[in-house]
Order: structure tokens, then sequence, then C-alpha cells
């Protein structure tokens, strides 16, 4: 098969308004001279083998894009150049090990290649094939010659394989398929399709765990994973505070959240506490949605700006010249592509006009979490509670290969990228997550060992939230948290959850592929 390409950059490289078709001649025969400067070791060059049809288009999808698309483009321009489309066996390495670094440290560390980008834009939009629980694994490990790990449900999703099993946060793994958890097998509790776990619980009296003596075994379901797990109204001092702990930015969601900003505000709520702590980010419109909810109405009416957004040189130069505007506005008017549908919402009847957000906030929180308390911070009273956030200060967009070509060959019918294209400020021009996350106003460690379900009054962090509302506590009955003697004991192995990465998506304006595909195909 003659390895020909016809191809369009959705942005031009050279920043005009000019858009060419071109077409790939065949690649040089693989046992001809190369420069030596191609054949490296950071792009698994091998000039002495020959590559599949796959490989050199996947190469040539993946370098392409980083040069088009990339916020760091020029960054890592000699690695581009060092990329050799036609000898390198490892686009997908190839193209995590290039992303944006300084030294063995990764500014990047989010932008990927795929080959699935099928399982990609589910997942993306919380449908996955999953046990439909959320964990904290530990490291038990006492000795060097036992490694011993336990997984910690931090909670579980709605109708999910786990929730049925009647699993709750703070029940505690003890084995996985007869066997101790451990560094080999604990991936297992995400990846595999059926296991059989046996369960403890943490005894709040004496900080030890306790065997329930109960076996589970689950199958592993594709499902929608509804991000809104718990929405609770606190009344207290005479006035109401409201509560919704929100797990991802998808857009199935968009509707829920607005009838329960409309609840709010017919309970006249005026505090809001939002949990944000196992949230790793979503798509921009919902974001811009919920900023809009929970902006003060003036700004609202006013359409004042929420973001703005800072773009590589070429696209840059590129959305000047389309007279596309680099700001967002709060609206009341959004439109947007679920499913292959097109669906329109109002905001109008439901924004709350708050005057103060509570964000509780973790190691999770990232990307349009933090993007959603930074934009809200020049307009609306913000208390951060919880731990420092991933810092994702930047945002992705998912281009699948049949999008990005004109004539795209069948080998990459599935391949795609998540790629960074810009990095989001407020309206103040500042990005307060940038570079190494948000940090708490009030630090409280998120303890999913202790027995408090999320919406539970005596959690922690929303229990700190409750207290900086105003709400008292009998100090008789408050509730524990791990003593000091214990906390090496019970150690986090941070990111164990191999889908946990920070995701803020913009989706890509359909009108401007339709019209360079116009162009390129005039040619």
């Amino acid at each position: 098969m003659s390895k020909k390409l016809s191809w369009v950059l959705l942005f031009t490289l050279l920043g005009s308004m000019t858009f060419t078709g071109c077409t790939d001649e065949d690649p040089q025969d693989n046992n001809s001279s190369t420069n030596p400067s191609d054949n490296n070791e950071d792009t698994n060059d091998d000039s002495s083998q020959s590559i599949s049809n796959e490989t050199y288009y996947a190469n040539k999808f993946g370098k392409d894009a980083l040069e088009t698309y990339y916020l760091w483009n020029e960054e890592i321009r000699d690695d581009l150049n060092q990329w050799n489309i036609e000898t390198n066996n490892d686009p997908i390495g190839t193209f995590s090990r290039i992303r944006y670094h300084e030294g063995e440290k990764y500014i990047d560390k989010w932008s990927m290649l795929t080959n699935d980008m099928t399982s990609l834009t589910n997942n993306m939009n919380g449908t996955t094939t999953s046990f439909g629980w959320n964990l904290t694994i530990y490291n038990m490990s006492s000795t060097v010659n036992r490694e011993q790990y336990i997984g910690v449900v931090n909670f579980v999703y709605k109708d999910s394989p786990a929730a049925k099993a009647g699993l709750k946060r703070g029940d505690i793994l003890l084995t996985l398929d007869g066997k101790i958890i451990n560094s080999e097998n604990y991936m297992n509790l995400y990846s595999n399709s059926t296991l059989t776990v046996t369960l403890g619980l943490l005894d709040p009296e004496s900080y030890t765990i306790q065997d329930q003596n109960k076996e589970v075994s689950l199958t592993a379901v594709s499902m929608y994973e509804n991000p809104v797990i718990c929405d609770s109204i606190y009344e207290f001092n005479g006035k109401k505070v409201g509560y919704l702990a929100y797990t991802s930015f998808d857009f199935a969601s968009i509707p829920q959240v607005i009838e329960i900003s409309r609840k709010f505000k017919a309970e006249q709520v005026k505090e809001l506490i939002l949990d944000l702590r196992y949230n790793t980010g979503g798509y921009v419109t919902t974001e811009q949605v919920l900023a809009s909810l929970f902006a003060p109405q003036a700004a609202v009416t006013n359409k004042e700006v929420f973001e703005k957004e800072v773009y590589n040189k070429a696209l840059t130069q590129y959305y000047q010249e389309k007279g596309i505007n680099l700001e967002s506005h709060f609206e009341t008017d959004f439109e947007y592509q679920d499913q292959g549908q097109t669906v329109k919402v109002n905001t109008k009847d439901a924004n709350i006009d708050l005057e103060k957000i509570y964000g509780l906030i973790g190691s999770r929180s990232a990307s349009a979490s933090e993007a959603l308390l930074g934009g809200l911070m020049p307009y609306t009273q913000i208390e951060l509670i919880g731990s420092q956030t991933q810092g994702k200060y930047c945002t992705g967009s998912l281009i699948s290969a049949k999008d990005f070509y004109i004539n795209t060959p069948a080998e990459l019918n599935n391949w795609g990228t998540y790629v960074m294209i810009n990095i989001y400020q407020n309206a103040r021009g500042e990005t307060p997550c940038m570079p190494d996350g948000l940090i708490p106003d009030i630090a409280v460690d998120d303890t999913p060992l202790l027995p408090y379900a999320i919406g539970d009054v005596n959690e922690p962090l929303l229990k700190q939230a409750l207290i900086e509302a105003g709400r008292t506590y009998d100090e008789s009955s408050t509730s524990r948290t791990l003593s000091r003697s214990m906390v090496p004991k019970f150690r986090k192995l941070p990111q164990a959850e191999n889908r946990t990465f920070g995701k803020r998506i913009l989706t890509l304006p359909s009108t401007v592929i339709r019209d360079m595909r116009i162009k390129a195909e005039a040619q």
C-alpha cells in the first residue's frame, strides 16, 4: 500500500488564512541511507526495521497535531524536528516523551496520543466500563519483606455494581481474588472485568482495621457515572447553605445541575459548599454553565468576562484574523453537542446570586475544577478547604484523526489525541492554580477511612465548611480524625487510579473544520 495521505491542518502553522491540501510522497526505503540525527533514543527510531502503515500514519498524525495545536510547540521544536515519521516505531511513547518538560520535570503531564479514541471520548463523557467505585489506595507495608496495600472506597456511583453490592464510603478492600493487594495487582481494581474482594472497616476507637467477614464479587459494566453524587441543603442560625458534590464536568449532567440550582434559589440559599475534591475536570462549556449559575446575578446580567484563553502564536493569529473573541463571558443561553445531538439550555431563572462559596478541594481536583474556582474569584468570596489541587492550568482538545485529515486512511480510524492548546486566565488575567495547584485557606485532610458518607455533617471537609458558615457542633460528639500516631501507617499512593488526570476539554467549532475542508478541497 502506498503511504500517501491527503491532509489539511485545521489551523495553518504559517498563521495565514491560506489552507492547502498536501500529499505526502512515499517514504524512503528504510534500508536507504538516513541522517544519523534522525535515529535517536528519544524517538525510538530504528532504520534497520520497517514500520507498518498504521505506525507511519500515527507518527504523522501525532507530529502534525503537536506542530499545529500544541501550546508549547516552539518549546519542543527540537524534539519535533528529530521525530522521524518513517522510522519511529513507537508513536504513542514518542508523543508522551516529547511533551513539554524541563529536564526530568514534565510541565505537561496530560497530553496524550491514543489508538482507542472511542474509549477515551466515552471516558471523558462519563461512560466507562467499571465497577462504579472511586478508591484511594494506601500502602500499609510495615516491613520490606511484606508489601501490603488496601483500597478504601471514597464513594460509589448510583446504580453501579459497587452500589448494588452495598459498598459505601469507608469500606476497606483487604484482599483481591484471594490474594493480598500489592504493587503487582492493585491496578486490577480498575482494569479487571470481574473480581472478588474481602471487606474491612476502621474501628474509630482503636484505629485498627477490623475484618467484616464479608466477601463481595463484582462484574464491571458499561455505565454512565453520574457526577452529581450528593446535593443537600443545611439550615442553621436562620440561614440555608447548599451543598453539591460534583465529580466531573460532563455534558449529560448539565440539566440536572441547573435544576439543583433552581432548587437552591427557591430555598433562598446564599452560600454554597461546592465539593470538587474528586473532580478531575471536564468540558469547558459545562464549567461555563456552572459559573453562570454561581456567579453574582449582576455579573451574569452584564455578561462580564469569566475567562480568557492564551494560545500558541499561530492559533492566536488565526483567531485574530477570524475575529474570534478569546474571552468567554457569563451567559444564560448555552448550546452544545452531546451524543451527536444539539442541546440548548437556559439558566436565566436558575442563578442563585451567591454571596459565598466554600470550595472543597484535594489532590484530585484538577483542570475545570480549578478553572471554575479561579474564574469566580474576581466576583465571589471563595474560601478553599482541603488540600492542594493538581495544578492543571491548561486546556486540552480531543482531536480525532478522522476530523484532522480530509482523507483519513483506514488505519487511523480510531486514533486521536488529547492535546493541550491553551492556558486559561480569569478576568484579572490570573491563573490562581498555576503552577502547582490551588492552596487551601484551611488545610483539612480527606479521610475516607472514617465512616462518614459524602454529605454527612460530620465528614471532616464538609464539617469544616459548615463551621466556617456558622454551624456549631457539640464537641463531645464531633467527628474523629486519625491520630498523629496512625498517620504513618496509612500512606496514600498518589494518583493510584490510572484514569485520574486533569481534563479540561474545549470542543473546536465545527464551522472552523468545515470552512477549512472547503478551502482545502477547492485546491
